[in-house]
């Protein structure tokens, strides 16, 4: 009914006519990368969309009702949260669309959700909105640059007009007030005080080898917290994105001719910067060693059922590896068989050492036994010796005499799982599991990913966290929001342990505790964790290490970036001004400084020597501000010269051609492709500009050495310049049909998911064999 009145609606105004033909024209798209809830294929009514990344299988939930209603799975699916028509499928549009963009995860889900907040608060109409009215609905601070990209979106399809929301600017400008702000961003110095008292009081009785004391207990969330904190201490890290899939291992250390030992640990970048060995202050070396000790081995558990769920058919000597079984349960194993779920465990610890369960009796027929008498056809087996075909009763509480699943996934009352039998075999209820943690826990195994874009293979990880070590026993009460999460069985996904140490240094919910007072410190102490990465920056600044070291050391590639990380007075800055302007001697012979000498003579105009190049632009008064999206920063800038026969440069450009060139590919053969407007105009404008890329490696390769190369993008054609004779030649830049060779990709991909629509009547025909054009 509500989409009859919209269509009549839409007849008579402009803006819902366009809105109406945008949805339908998505409405008709293959949405095979989204899936509604329980994995069923996604439609335009459902509430709540996952999309699932054809790449690497990483699972994000989005809602799509009306904004407010939170909670997990299918929360807020209920109809009565539905956001009123066209919006509850303009929505789904905007989903489709941003999620098919470089964004990070995070990034992806905020900006969809305050759009949603927009269309469930604005009064009217979305066409009838401007930036009054959205303003006044005081969406929060930072929502107008999330909502910008949406507005824009609407307004280029023709639903709404455009609308310029600014950011509300109350905020004091002057000199004194901007680094009185930067200042707020550094850490309390008490607070990482108390982070070192709250280290040595959770390792007390860890040795320098990782070991624990015997007899002795250790926290294991706290002392996963306090690593986290020193190791953002002793590395300018981002601590949610990439502690938390740092590779198993120890600290490594190096030294050059006896000098000082260098330590480091192999690090996963992020935001687009490399992996790397990241540098550890050698003053923190000694608590990170004993902590990254610590973890190598306790998480060894986790790690081993990881690789059993990737591959359930190794002998457990080869699951095991180097991990030591205690005494008790090894003399009762063979190291030789093929493990199942329930014996593994046994090996890892997680019963004791006669533990039992009933199974029933061989040979005896449940079906033909009144339930009155059927304990009588159970016996008691010890977990240690359970097989696959042993069959375990399905009752869900642990006093029931009959329980066995229950003692086994550690639950007094256990979740209903298997209501429709009996009895269930050992095998059965393994391969349950195994599947239930790889479609509802962590659909992305065996990769799991930080709160970025960064993964690794769960058994790979240094933090491998079993489900009871962070949410408590199954029997506690708390968090464990998904159902099985408490179990031994259930290793932790690596974004939920970063999110949980951000929230224990912040003390963040109404039964969350910071781990500054529950260790008796003041409760107004807090550890913001990206505050740590600012004081490191600043520290580095402070002993005059160079800015282009702070970069590198920080994982960041614009040196630009850094300094919004660094917090020194403006006094300490000033004293620094003449090694700036003084820069150390330079290779005089190197063909970049030769033609920065020839164009300031010839041209009398500023020079800057680059990576790749010359900068025309008075970078003294005016910094740059240009980006690309190239690993050559300075590629198209119109301030930009390159030099013919610069072969350092040439082999730059031609590794990032090979570079650029593998992303179209990727783009090229990605699913998503023929569906997203997004990814097809950047297929078209990257592809052009690639070429140009090429065209300009060719020319500095082909040209007489020294000759000046910019390119004109107004013009789209290069201009070479002979330093010597003044001599300009204009060189056009032919550009080949990218629209067509993109038409032609497209369709290509059409063709070939049409013709694999219907494997099984292709399959039928091509036994008689036809094909489906001769039926």
């Amino acid at each position: 009914m509500k989409n009859s009145q919209g269509s009549a609606q839409s007849m008579l105004n402009k803006y819902l006519g366009r809105l109406e033909r945008l949805i339908n024209e998505y409405r008709e798209a293959e949405l095979a990368q989204f899936e509604g809830h329980g994995g069923k294929k996604a439609k335009f009514d459902d509430l709540v969309w996952y999309h699932v990344d054809p790449n690497t299988g990483r699972r994000t939930r989005f809602l799509c009702g009306v904004h407010g209603r939170k909670g997990k799975g299918n929360a807020g699916n209920h109809p009565i949260y539905a956001l009123p028509y066209p919006y509850d499928h303009l929505i789904k549009v905007w989903i489709i669309e941003t999620t098919n963009t470089p964004l990070s995860v995070n990034e992806k889900k905020t900006r969809t959700s305050v759009a949603r907040k927009l269309l469930s608060l604005m009064d009217g109409d979305l066409y009838e909105q401007s930036e009054c009215t959205i303003t006044s609905l005081n969406l929060g601070a930072r929502s107008a640059d999330r909502l910008r990209p949406f507005l824009a979106f609407c307004a280029e399809k023709g639903v709404m007009r455009k609308v310029n929301l600014k950011g509300s600017d109350s905020r004091d400008r002057t000199g004194h007030a901007t680094f009185d702000n930067t200042l707020e961003k550094l850490p309390d110095i008490q607070a990482v005080l108390a982070l070192a008292d709250i280290f040595s009081t959770v390792f007390e009785y860890v040795d320098e080898h990782g070991s624990l004391r015997p007899g002795k207990e250790i926290k294991i969330h706290d002392a996963l917290v306090v690593t986290f904190g020193t190791l953002s201490l002793a590395s300018p890290n981002r601590t949610s994105a990439e502690i938390p899939v740092l590779p198993k291992q120890r600290l490594h250390c190096y030294s050059e001719s006896n000098g000082e030992p260098v330590y480091y640990l192999d690090w996963i970048g992020s935001k687009g910067y490399g992996n790397n060995k990241n540098h550890i202050l050698a003053v923190l070396a000694d608590p990170i060693k004993k902590a990254m000790n610590f973890f190598y081995k306790a998480c060894e558990p986790a790690r081993i059922l990881c690789r059993f769920y990737e591959n359930p058919d190794q002998s457990l000597k080869a699951l095991l590896g180097g991990f030591e079984i205690a005494p008790e349960l090894k003399r009762n194993l063979n190291l030789a068989q093929r493990p199942n779920l329930f014996t593994l465990g046994y090996a890892l610890g997680f019963y004791g050492a006669n533990d039992c369960v009933p199974i029933l009796k061989e040979g005896v027929d449940l079906t033909s036994t009144y339930k009155s008498q059927r304990g009588h056809f159970f016996e008691k087996k010890p977990i240690y010796s359970l097989r696959p075909k042993d069959q375990l009763s399905v009752s869900q509480t642990r006093s029931a005499a009959l329980a066995g699943l229950p003692h086994l996934f550690g639950y007094a009352n256990m979740p209903k799982v298997f209501s429709d039998k009996s009895v269930v075999s050992v095998e059965e209820v393994q391969e349950w599991w195994i599947a239930f943690y790889r479609t509802s826990i962590l659909p992305e195994f065996p990769l799991s990913f930080s709160s970025g874009e960064s993964s690794i293979k769960l058994k790979d990880a240094m933090f491998c966290f079993l489900g009871s070590w962070l949410y408590g026993a199954p029997e506690s009460v708390g968090s464990g929001g998904k159902v099985f999460q408490k179990t031994n069985y259930a290793v932790v996904p690596l974004a939920s342990l970063g999110a949980s140490v951000l929230t224990r240094l912040v003390g963040q919910g109404r039964y969350t505790t910071s781990i500054f007072q529950d260790y008796g410190f003041s409760s107004e102490l807090i550890l913001r964790p990206h505050s740590l990465r600012h004081l490191s920056n600043t520290l580095a600044d402070l002993s005059s290490i160079p800015v282009e070291i702070i970069t590198a050391w920080s994982g960041r590639k614009n040196p630009e970036q850094t300094h919004t990380y660094i917090h020194t007075t403006h006094d300490e800055k000033a004293s620094r001004v003449s090694a700036i302007l003084n820069s150390p001697d330079i290779d005089r012979r190197d063909i970049r400084v030769v033609s920065q000498n020839q164009l300031t003579q010839t041209t009398n105009l500023p020079a800057s020597v680059t990576s790749t190049g010359l900068c025309t632009q008075n970078l003294n008064v005016t910094p740059c501000n240009y980006l690309n999206d190239f690993v050559s920063q300075c590629f198209m800038c119109p301030e930009t010269c390159h030099i013919a026969g610069d072969v350092k440069t040439i082999e730059f450009f031609e590794k990032d051609l090979s570079f650029q060139t593998l992303r179209l590919e990727s783009v090229a053969c990605d699913p998503r492709l023929p569906n997203s407007q997004a990814m097809r105009q950047w297929y078209l404008i990257h592809s052009r500009n690639t070429h140009i890329l090429s065209m300009l490696n060719d020319l500095m390769k082909s040209k007489p050495v020294g000759t000046m190369i910019r390119y004109s993008n107004k013009n789209s054609e290069f201009s070479l310049t002979d330093l010597n004779t003044k001599i300009i030649t204009k060189v056009a830049c032919a550009l080949p049909d990218f629209e067509a060779r993109l038409k032609g990709i497209i369709e290509d991909k059409t063709a070939r998911t049409a013709s694999d629509a219907n494997p099984e009547l292709r399959s039928l025909l091509s036994s008689f064999g036809l094909s489906e054009g001769e039926v």
